[in-house]
């Protein structure tokens, strides 16, 4: 690659090349993240990929919606309290983390882009591209691994999509139809009619035939957000000198640490969104605009919650407002219940969409509708349904697999498959990409071992 150009003018400061990316992606300019440019034999430009846009594919917009719907959700209700047990430095991570996560989006994209361009197989639909990043860059190995992080962390999200939105349900009809009874049968009932209703949907194909869906899942998480906001606000403190904040210990600092990462750990499914683009190689613009959208959900109610219940905040927001059946805030408590259900359940089928489209190239299936779709979906939906029927607490556990492979799958592999992908990278372009790798280590190691305190805690072990 000629890199002449620019690398003479690239910043000295690493943090200024995570700004640079958002700078140049929304430039929409034909240049790499490092600033280098493609137009050789080997490598050519990569904005327009030697083929013409999909037709009835994604938009730049339509793509930035689903990330916005896969991602967002279960960070709003527990990133309030990961701030108040890191102290004020948490809200300095969470834009640290929003930065450093679409930053690696990007040159998951970018590097999903190159491929493209240097090898015409890949400018169709292609199922499983996210483990075909790693078998160009590093081999098989490299393929096997993103595969089984890929296949563990959806497959674990979606049960807990499921046991989450059963739960919400089960809550919402204990609470106004008291012939209704919560306990373990009915929660393991409403699991099963969960599966059941998602079951169908569960078959369409690819991203680009429920985009209504992804649509559905952003609207409903932006409401809860400024529902949250109102009752937050109705719980204000008049003397904020009278809100204590809880204690800041090494295990809480690096919880709210691992919690933040797991906030913004999206990246498994970037790669099939951004296969179903109209123009892929646009894909880093939609990444851009989904964290910022993701970014304004997050903030508000992480700062409000923070300021108004202080050390007596709840692991899950929602359990911290005051909330008594004869005050209409118990409407708008259920109202927001109601919406986070909403998106769990569309979550369920865009994050379930990557482990189906795996297993049907694996097994050779046609891309088609058909039979062998059906059932192999259908086999998929009755493994995360048993999972669910025989762990329905599954948080603990899910925080143990998808805290070590969400971070291997945002901040680790993404980084890595750049640097082998796009080659002769300028230095400080390597040095901030090993830095986030580092990062991407220690918040995985951090949320492992927060999540097997939680687990001896739950267990008593």
């Amino acid at each position: 690659m000629d890199e002449d150009n620019h690398s003479d003018k690239a910043s000295d400061e690493n943090e200024g090349e995570i700004a640079k990316v958002f700078y140049k992606v929304n430039n929409d300019s034909e240049e790499l993240i490092s600033g280098s440019r493609l137009h050789n034999v080997d490598e050519p430009a990569i904005i327009e990929l030697g083929g013409q846009p999909q037709l009835g594919g994604l938009t730049i917009f339509t793509a930035a919606v689903f990330v916005v719907g896969e991602m967002a959700g279960s960070g709003v209700l527990a990133l309030p309290s990961a701030m108040v047990a890191a102290g004020p430095m948490g809200f300095v991570m969470l834009l640290i983390g929003c930065l450093a996560s679409g930053y690696c989006g990007v040159i998951l994209g970018r590097s999903w882009t190159i491929l493209r361009a240097k090898y015409p197989e890949y400018q169709h639909s292609v199922r499983d591209p996210y483990p075909t990043i790693g078998l160009k860059a590093v081999g098989k190995w490299g393929a096997r691994a993103v595969s089984v992080c890929v296949n563990i962390t959806l497959i674990g999200v979606c049960t807990v999509f499921l046991i989450l939105a059963a739960q919400n349900i089960s809550k919402l009809l204990t609470t106004h139809i008291h012939d209704v009874w919560f306990d373990q049968h009915s929660l393991r009932v409403w699991i099963l009619i969960c599966a059941a209703v998602l079951l169908p949907v569960s078959w369409l194909g690819t991203p680009k035939e429920f985009w209504g869906i992804a649509i559905g899942a952003s609207l409903a998480t932006a409401l809860a957000c400024l529902l949250i906001c109102v009752c937050i606000g109705i719980d204000f403190p008049s003397n904020l000198q009278t809100v204590k904040q809880g204690p800041v210990t090494f295990l809480s600092f690096f919880s709210a640490f691992g919690t933040i990462l797991f906030s913004f750990g999206g990246a498994s499914t970037f790669p099939t969104i951004q296969t179903d683009m109209k123009q892929p190689s646009k894909f880093p613009m939609s990444v851009v605009w989904s964290y910022v959208g993701v970014l304004f959900m997050y903030l508000p109610v992480s700062i409000l919650g923070f300021l108004a219940y202080g050390g007596d905040i709840k692991d899950n927001i929602l359990l911290s407002v005051s909330h008594t059946s004869s005050h209409p805030r118990a409407i708008i408590v259920d109202i927001v219940l109601v919406l986070i259900t909403t998106h769990l359940l569309f979550s369920f089928v865009i994050v379930l969409n990557p482990v189906s489209q795996y297993f049907e190239e694996f097994f050779n299936i046609p891309r088609r509708f058909g039979f062998k779709r059906c059932l192999l979906r259908t086999i998929i939906m009755a493994l995360v349904l048993g999972i669910a029927e025989l762990i329905p607490n599954f948080g603990p556990i899910l925080s143990l697999i998808g805290g070590s492979t969400v971070t291997l799958l945002t901040f680790v592999f993404p980084c890595w498959f750049y640097l082998k992908i796009a080659k002769d990278l300028p230095l400080h372009t390597k040095a901030v990409l090993f830095e986030l790798i580092f990062i991407g280590i220690v918040g995985g190691v951090a949320s492992t071992y927060s999540a097997i305190d939680s687990i001896q805690k739950a267990f008593k072990l």
